[in-house]
């Protein structure tokens, strides 16, 4: 039932061709104004990162120093267990009453403006992006931007309607009316009520930022401002909490600092004990603030503590490929795959997988752009174990797993050699395959070119082979399912590209899947199953390297198997850290561990670099398949827009939401053709498999290429030279 919901809201968020067209527009801006401000602060990152762990590792002391420093300062402070507690408390102060409200995210939380409207209160949201959705009577789609989604042209309609005027659909135009109709609800209005940036606990002190001003007349001109806040916003002293102000300008917006920043000690008032004649100054007379517990105390215990590490800037959204076509569909309350992990613990487990816990395709995009590098996808990992753990796993998936980690796929693809000619058709070039009658509840619907499997797999074809006499270097040669029993050539090819260096390769016929698809899907079991067998085979004699050409089987042995076999006795740890030590993708192993250069007969290709996503996010290269490029002569390399954005495959992903992989593909596609290369080529097969499939849909001409596969061409040509 849920994944069918799921489906459902996916087939909604791609549907809606207006949000995706103002979300495009609006990213198209915030991504490289946030790229260029945070290039200004590369140490900004960490401080952030620090000062919300130190922050979280003692909440308890500071939320109880935050409380009183705040009730000394004249606040009225309410710590809510749950966000039902918070609405009652808020509800009770607001009454029927005009409130104004500025950005909260904390209010979305609790759901604060539907709960007072149903009391009869009008609330009027005067963040312009939220004021916007409200006209609309559309869920906002971003925690910066809540329009986003709502093309310029759609506002003017909606704020002629609003004014009774008909105007441009001119920027400056529209912010013009928008202050005018805002004016009137902020003089009127009973009651501000705000969000807050940080709470300090030293000085008892609320801080907040801004770029339109309105959260200052929230804040200052109703005569009872109520401030929401999650606990996770308390930071020891005002030196951490104007430095989350910046790291949200500077992540949220691309900006060193907001227009505007507000440090609120307390109500009206003037402290001069000689001038309380003159009674409460200009601003609120009453200054309420709610603490929201709400399942936060409930992630730390079960230690996800890192999801509140989060700034709300929003930075994550901006780049995460599956918010980018699907919009606030992704998510619950909070947005996103943070959304995702988070409405496990202020909602529960089922809406955590309405909101798209297995949405996540693990490209690491959101690591990368967070502004504390959270790891979501380790979040979300760890969350699917958990709930594949409480309701087992589905009889496909179960099968599937257990065929990986006992080793039954050398069986499967020969099988499925022999019979895929029955459902497959081949394509006349010969590069792939398509349905002959679709299986669309599979991922494999006709027009999708699925690759073909091998009729030998890699071990056999590499066991056919002399082995290299008298090496200077010997290295094991970790291929992965892709390679060992789809494109086997590859793998022979970077055979050839290393004996060529003198190097010798030794392949393992009983090497088995990485895990990874297994991580992904929540199988815990059968993923530690598989990274206990590949330890025990490759340990045994894993020459000087241990040598990759799918960046995702690297970043998981080098990384998810570690977590995998933590709790395994001593030696077994050993010998994975004696072989994860080893473990180098072909790109830096060339480029890092090598002093012989590169072959150099010519190539000519015009190429455009695709940067596959564990790989440059994962490992952290990216320069290397660049310098081996430019080195091979007659290749002109042609970057594209965005090189590292997620082609969108995901293994497993591509197949059980195959529509929106495809979305997600046709911008790499478009991406890749405005380049006028005439070669795509990566580092990655499973890139390989989905950019070709893009390529062929539009019927494109490009060839994709591993990067083996370029070196191998140049080797064999050097060698007859």
């Amino acid at each position: 039932m849920i994944k069918a919901s799921i489906k459902k809201k996916i087939t909604s968020g791609l549907r809606d061709g207006s949000a995706r067209l103002g979300r495009s527009r609006a990213l198209g801006i915030i991504k490289p104004s946030i790229k260029g401000a945070v290039e200004n602060y590369p140490d900004l990152r960490e401080r952030l990162r620090n000062i919300k762990k130190e922050a979280i590792d003692n909440l308890p002391q500071l939320l109880e120093q935050a409380t009183t420093a705040l009730r000394r300062n004249g606040f009225r402070v309410f710590t809510a267990g749950t966000a039902g507690e918070a609405r009652q408390y808020i509800g009770n102060i607001v009454g029927t009453r005009l409130a104004v409200k500025s950005k909260s995210n904390a209010g979305k939380e609790i759901g604060i403006t539907t709960y007072l409207e149903a009391q009869g209160a009008r609330v009027i949201e005067t963040d312009l992006g939220d004021r916007i959705a409200q006209m609309a009577r559309s869920e906002a789609s971003h925690s910066l931007a809540p329009a986003i989604h709502i093309p310029i042209e759609r506002v003017a309609d909606l704020f002629s309607e609003e004014t009774g005027e008909t105007l441009e659909c001119d920027v400056a135009v529209l912010v013009k009316a928008a202050r005018r109709s805002l004016r009137r609800y902020l003089v009127e209005a009973d009651v501000g009520i705000s969000g807050a940036n940080a709470v300090i606990a030293e000085t008892g002190s609320i801080v907040l930022t801004e770029n339109e001003g309105n959260i200052q007349a929230v804040t200052s001109m109703p005569k009872i401002h109520i401030v929401i806040a999650g606990i996770e916003k308390i930071v020891p002293s005002i030196e951490e909490g104007i430095a989350a102000v910046k790291g949200a300008a500077a992540f949220g917006g691309g900006q060193d600092i907001g227009t505007y920043i507000s440090i609120i000690s307390g109500p009206s008032r003037y402290t001069q004990p000689d001038l309380a004649f003159l009674g409460p100054g200009q601003g609120p007379e009453e200054v309420h603030i709610v603490f929201l517990k709400a399942g936060r105390h409930e992630a730390v215990a079960a230690g996800f503590e890192e999801s509140l590490y989060c700034l709300n800037c929003g930075s994550c959204l901006n780049f995460c490929p599956v918010y980018t076509e699907i919009g606030e569909k992704y998510g619950y309350k909070y947005l996103g795959g943070r959304g995702a992990v988070f409405s496990a613990f202020h909602a529960d487990q089922e809406k955590a997988e309405e909101a798209g816990l297995f949405l996540c395709l693990g490209c690491k995009s959101c690591i990368e752009a967070c502004a504390v590098r959270m790891d979501t996808p380790g979040m979300i990992a760890r969350l699917r174990e958990k709930i594949i753990g409480e309701s087992g796993l589905g009889t496909v998936q179960k099968m599937a797993f257990k065929a990986l980690a006992e080793n039954k796929l050398p069986g499967c693809a020969k099988m499925g050699h022999r019979l895929q000619s029955l459902g497959m058709k081949k394509e006349p070039d010969g590069e792939g395959a398509k349905m002959r009658i679709g299986m669309r509840w599979a991922g494999l619907p006709k027009d999708r070119l699925a690759p073909l499997i091998a009729e030998q797999s890699l071990a056999q074809l590499a066991a056919e082979r002399k082995p290299l006499k008298n090496p200077a270097l010997k290295v094991s040669f970790f291929a992965g399912c892709v390679v060992n029993y789809i494109l086997p050539n590859l793998g022979m090819d970077l055979i050839d590209v290393l004996e060529a260096q003198r190097i010798g390769v030794q392949t393992f016929a009983g090497e088995l899947c990485c895990g990874i698809s297994a991580v992904m899907g929540g199988a815990a079991a059968e993923a530690k199953k598989m990274a206990l067998r590949n330890v025990a085979l490759f340990s045994k004699d894993p020459g000087d390297f241990l040598i990759c050409i799918c960046p995702t089987c690297a970043t998981t042995i080098k990384k998810e198997w570690r977590r995998l076999l933590e709790d395994e006795p001593r030696e077994i740890r050993e010998n994975y850290e004696f072989l994860a030590a080893k473990v180098k993708d072909i790109n830096d192993f060339l480029v890092n561990a090598l002093d012989t250069g590169i072959p150099a007969h010519s190539v000519k290709v015009k190429a455009a670099y695709h940067d596959p996503c564990h790989l440059a996010k994962g490992l952290g290269i990216r320069e290397e398949p660049r310098k081996i490029l430019r080195e091979i002569p007659g290749v002109e390399l042609r970057e594209m827009n965005e090189p590292d954005s997620c082609c969108g495959f995901g293994g497993s992903f591509s197949l059980s939401f195959y529509d929106l992989a495809r979305n997600i593909n046709a911008k790499k596609i478009k991406d890749i053709e405005a380049t006028c290369a005439d070669h795509v080529i990566t580092s990655c097969p499973g890139c390989m498999i989905h950019i070709a499939d893009g390529i062929a849909r539009i019927k494109g001409k490009q060839k994709v290429l591993h990067m083996v596969q370029i070196l191998a061409e140049a080797t064999r040509k050097s060698r007859k030279a």
